[in-house]
């Protein structure tokens, strides 16, 4: 459990003045891509904003992270491979690195590329989310390699990374809190794949709660409004098709 306020209030008043507490993780975080520019700069036919980074570092920070250092490299592979030696070399050798894009199929994927070896790559069947890579480094760094389009890597972060950061601070409660609520209106599932859909609950009648899509018509997972709109993500099982009105659905909320 977290110390904030009113536990410190608690153990003061049991006049216990000192407790062990476990570290923050210490974590870099590296969004790959040359197609990706810092937001407010210029661009070039073809470039898009990069988001990934600041969504990954203020979500490790919300899990009780340190992030150390963060940021973007292009799809060359020698800037990848300076920020590896930093993350796991010397003193300030990081817990855990945590990288965006360059773990589908593509012809330049630049995780795939120089740790091919050290990690495993994985097709999950959940959506989104479904490229995935993860190992271990000889300096015992882990390893999560997540997906680029930024609603996958924002599930795959929850689903995956935030549980490993809650372990390694000794936590024992890793999981998002959960309800059951009715669905609101209809929508489709991918086949054969777990869906995770940035969700918003309708808290129109008080005495029923139900859960909707933030956008219209579902989401895409390059379609970062609808992280800003989801404060919970609808999960859906594999053989499920099609979700109907009236349907209980489990619900992850996303509090913080």
């Amino acid at each position: 459990m977290p110390l904030g306020p009113r536990q410190l209030a608690a153990l003061a008043a049991a006049d216990i003045a000192r407790v062990t507490v476990s570290e923050a993780p210490h974590v870099v975080v590296i969004s790959t891509g040359s197609e990706l520019v810092e937001p407010g700069l210029s661009r070039s036919r073809g470039q898009i904003p990069e988001s990934n980074g600041l969504l990954l570092e203020t979500l490790v920070r919300q899990a009780g992270g340190d992030v150390v250092r963060r940021v973007h490299v292009d799809d060359g592979g020698s800037a990848f491979r300076r920020e590896i030696a930093a993350a796991t070399t010397g003193g300030s050798r990081a817990d855990v690195v945590i990288t965006s894009g360059g773990v589908s199929a593509g012809a330049y994927e630049v995780v795939k590329t120089e740790l091919g070896d050290a990690l495993r790559f994985s097709r999950v069947a959940m959506q989104p989310g479904k490229p995935q890579a993860f190992g271990v480094l000889p300096s015992g760094t882990l390893v999560f390699g997540l997906p680029g389009n930024p609603v996958s890597a924002a599930v795959s972060f929850d689903v995956f990374v935030r549980p490993a950061l809650l372990a390694l601070q000794g936590r024992s409660d890793l999981h998002r809190p959960a309800l059951r609520l009715p669905a609101a209106e209809s929508w489709h599932t991918p086949p054969g794949r777990r869906q995770y859909l940035p969700a918003v609950i309708d808290r129109s009648d008080p005495a029923r709660w139900r859960v909707r899509p933030a956008t219209p018509g579902g989401s895409g997972s390059h379609l970062a409004g609808a992280l800003a709109l989801a404060e919970a993500y609808a999960v859906v099982p594999a053989e499920t098709a099609v979700v109907e009105p009236g349907d209980l659905v489990e619900v992850l909320l996303l509090e913080g």
